[in-house]
């Protein structure tokens, strides 16, 4: 699977068009809790978002479909092209909104995504 979630930065590198996972640990167990994924590019524009309940629970592994990945183009002339990623975290009935920092990063960093071209077309023809 050409998808790398790096243990000491956060950091992830992929190929366009393939899944992963990532394990986010750390979350409050007080309540239910919404997690939010999402995918954007320099201009911090959202490329594509997906969401996971808690179900209280202190960790949640979430599944990064094959049709988001896909949507982190790649072009011709370049060899990769880097995103960025964020995860925050929402509960509905609170208004509580908190916005994780990964690994040892801060307030102000950026968790990076190296996107490497596809190289297969696959199952998706998007």
């Amino acid at each position: 699977m050409a998808f790398v979630v790096d243990e000491n930065t956060g950091n992830i590198t992929l190929v366009q068009g393939d899944s992963g996972e990532i394990a986010i640990e750390g979350l409050p167990t007080d309540s239910n809790y919404s997690v939010y994924f999402s995918f954007y590019n320099e201009k911090r524009i959202i490329i594509s978002e997906i969401v996971t309940q808690t179900s209280s629970a202190s960790f949640v592994t979430m599944f990064i479909p094959a049709s988001l990945t896909n949507l982190l183009v790649v072009n011709k002339d370049d060899d990769y092209t880097e995103y960025y990623y964020g995860i925050k975290i929402c509960n509905e009935n609170t208004g509580y909104e908190d916005t994780m920092c990964i690994n040892d990063k801060d307030i102000g960093d950026l968790n990076a995504v190296k996107v490497y071209p596809k190289k297969v077309e696959g199952i998706i023809n998007e």
